[in-house]
């Protein structure tokens, strides 16, 4: 029976309560991202054994589908990347982007929600006697797990989850023969894979369907500057982006819950542009474009506006130092700027 099938059922009022609360258990059998029993939760409230009413489970469905359906059309557009890819020579894929599809989240509407919700159920089902091995590493994980459940994860917070995943590796590869403690392990691992996915963007190659939404981010990032003069339309932009800098450019984009919050695009050693869209901006996700165009050059330079000392400060951190200065006649804005540059 397909999951479009048991759709029907648990949505068809004739059928008996039994079968509608069936039919709903084996549609999310079908599609547990979350894993089953939190999964299930997330979605009636209850646990795997009460009953539920129609709407409750009507309204389950609902939010199984738009997570489903938004998976979808992940799947579809990452499958259009993957020819375009093979077009141009590239026959594996990103080992980054499939670590991310096929990773534990929760795509659509609701990902943060169902997440958090996911991290907390887990959590409270962890113990409290892990293997000596991951006793600290558990420690860790605990301050990183009541960061993401409160306010979220800062930039602190991040790197403290990236070194808790870095010694699960090391201690799971020590202990891989040891299934107990291995297990015990693994619990920890799949939480914190569970909040790094949901926190960290995918940064990957960009495409040609990614035209609109680096059109939308630039024309956004930049219109929240009050420095910048307003020197060309949307259109002229957007025109600007499709025909001269996507074609011109290695683009790198971050994907953020599904969607494209911000890019990167580098011309030869040069990064000229990183834009996030202003209501991500914060959130590691610029770092996270940085990170990954150093790995593709051996140097970087930049242009940056004197004015922009958010960004001045930002490459600072990054090891940019600042190697030459313009008074503005160098670009259409007329602005003073500042030449930063990286090595390795």
């Amino acid at each position: 029976m397909t999951f479009q099938t048991r759709a029907r059922r648990v949505r068809n009022p004739e059928l008996p309560m039994g079968q509608r609360y069936t039919a709903l258990r084996c549609a999310l059998e079908d599609y547990r991202q979350m894993g089953f029993h939190a999964s299930w939760a997330f979605l009636t409230g209850a646990d795997g054994r009460r009953k539920l009413d129609a709407e409750t489970l009507v309204r389950a469905l609902d939010r199984l589908e738009a997570s489903r359906n938004a998976r979808m059309v992940e799947q579809e557009a990452f499958a259009a990347r993957r020819m375009e890819a093979k077009r141009a020579g590239r026959r594996q894929p990103e080992p980054d982007e499939v670590r991310y599809r096929r990773g534990r989240r929760w795509p659509g509407p609701d990902a943060h929600e169902a997440t958090r919700f996911a991290v907390a159920y887990e959590w409270r089902r962890i113990g409290d006697e892990p293997h000596e091995r991951f006793a600290a590493v558990r420690d860790g994980l605990e301050r990183v797990v009541t960061a993401y459940l409160g306010a979220g994860l800062d930039r602190e917070g991040r790197l403290l989850l990236a070194r808790v995943r870095a010694e699960l590796a090391e201690a799971e590869r020590e202990l891989r023969d040891q299934y107990p403690a291995f297990r015990s392990g693994f619990k920890l691992r799949r939480i914190a894979e569970t909040i790094e996915l949901d926190t960290f963007p995918l940064v990957r190659r960009g495409w040609s369907g990614d035209i609109d939404a680096v059109a939308r981010i630039f024309w956004a990032a930049r219109s929240g500057m009050p420095y910048l003069l307003a020197l060309y339309t949307r259109e002229q932009t957007d025109w600007w982006v499709r025909e001269v800098m996507v074609p011109q450019s290695e683009v790198l984009v971050a994907e953020h819950r599904g969607v494209p919050v911000g890019f990167a695009a580098l011309d030869g050693d040069l990064l000229a542009h990183l834009y996030i869209e202003p209501g991500s901006q914060g959130r590691g996700i610029g770092e996270a474009l940085l990170e990954r165009a150093k790995r593709r050059r051996r140097s970087l330079d930049l242009r940056v506006f004197a004015a922009n000392t958010g960004a001045r400060a930002f490459y600072a951190r990054h090891g940019f130092a600042e190697v030459g200065a313009d008074d503005g006649s160098g670009n259409e804005e007329g602005l003073p700027d500042l030449l930063l540059r990286w090595r390795r």
